[in-house]
């Protein structure tokens, strides 16, 4: 490629305290390259609409462009970015390539990059660890009876309360993407069992077990714990509704850290009244923020943490680590990392 490449930086860059270092790194990789920075970004219920189709349903909650967006959509080869416009070709009739600021990619698709030939890359492993240690953390606090200990505190009472340990337990893990494969190795730390339910159900050496999807409520029924992340689909949508619940183990955990609608939310809610469960924990959401109305916030035991799971600081340089090098890949004509299959 001997031509200028104009590289957008779409993201609002509020929660990365380096982004004018990862702008000056981006500038040098080639001397071709024109960087234009300009934010755009949809509310949470649009992108959480935008998942799943019927995708006209949200079209009304689209924000109009201002004038320098418009300018930036016109001038872009490739971009990095959070969000896109419906029928973004429209307005980027030079747009050939989109990396996508997070792993989850489903609100992206519905902005015509397939039937635009755009091609497109996710950020698939730069939050792993960071969402492994989350969960271990929900987890721990759970079993070590953390709130009650807090609570304790907060009255002034000098009373013991005991918690139990993860060793020998078994944890299962829906998905078997880079962020379950952390929590696998940390789950290892802690001497438990993993299962995982991937699509193939190959096997891998970070688990005991790997089941196919047919063998998800068998999973559930062996689990002590049970750690969902899997990206957002048609086959996931609602994939843990009441039977999913009912034939879990009495007593166990449930945490979701990949997306909301992988869950039927009411069904969560009287899996957690009834007992079955004894805690779950997510920091997803079907639509997001969260309703106020959602049975969810009156469930008992459940750990709700608005989508922060991960480490904005680290999330961003693994994030530009990735751009970077297909930004390089792409100026030479070589095939991108984590491109995605639209």
């Amino acid at each position: 490629m001997s031509n200028r490449l104009v590289v957008g930086v779409l993201y609002t860059p509020e929660f990365n305290d380096r982004f004018e270092q990862h702008l000056a790194e981006l500038a040098a990789i080639d001397p071709r390259i024109e960087i234009v920075v300009e934010p755009y970004e949809e509310p949470s219920e649009l992108r959480s609409g935008r998942g799943v189709p019927p995708y006209d349903k949200v079209r009304h909650l689209a924000p109009p462009l201002t004038d320098e967006q418009r300018d930036a959509f016109a001038r872009i080869d490739c971009c990095l970015t959070l969000d896109l416009p419906f029928d973004v070709a429209a307005m980027a009739p030079r747009l050939r390539w989109v990396q996508a600021l997070g792993v989850g990619v489903s609100h992206l698709t519905s902005a015509g990059l397939r039937e635009a030939g755009i091609r497109l890359t996710n950020a698939s492993g730069a939050n792993a660890a960071s969402i492994a240690e989350f969960v271990l953390t929900r987890v721990l606090g759970e079993f070590k009876q953390v709130r009650r200990l807090d609570a304790n505190q907060q009255r002034r009472q000098w009373r013991p309360v005991y918690g139990e340990g993860l060793a020998h337990r078994t944890i299962g893990l829906i998905g078997f993407g880079p962020i379950n494969q952390a929590v696998a190795r940390r789950a290892r730390a802690f001497d438990m069992n993993v299962v995982v339910l991937r699509r193939s159900a190959a096997a891998s050496e970070l688990a005991d077990e790997v089941v196919g999807p047919e063998g998800l409520h068998d999973l559930l029924s062996r689990c002590d714990i049970v750690a969902a992340a899997v990206p957002e689909s048609p086959e996931t949508h609602e994939l843990l509704d009441s039977a999913a619940f009912a034939a879990m183990r009495d007593g166990s955990m449930f945490v979701n850290v990949g997306r909301g609608t992988l869950v039927h939310e009411p069904a969560l809610a009287d899996a957690l009244h009834s007992g079955k469960l004894r805690a779950a924990a997510i920091d997803v959401a079907a639509v997001e923020p969260l309703p106020e109305d959602s049975p969810l916030w009156d469930a008992p035991n459940i750990y709700i943490s608005a989508h922060c799971s991960t480490d904005p600081s680290g999330f961003f340089d693994a994030v530009h680590d990735v751009f970077n090098r297909n930004v390089a890949r792409f100026l030479a004509d070589r095939p991108l990392v984590n491109e995605i299959e639209l």
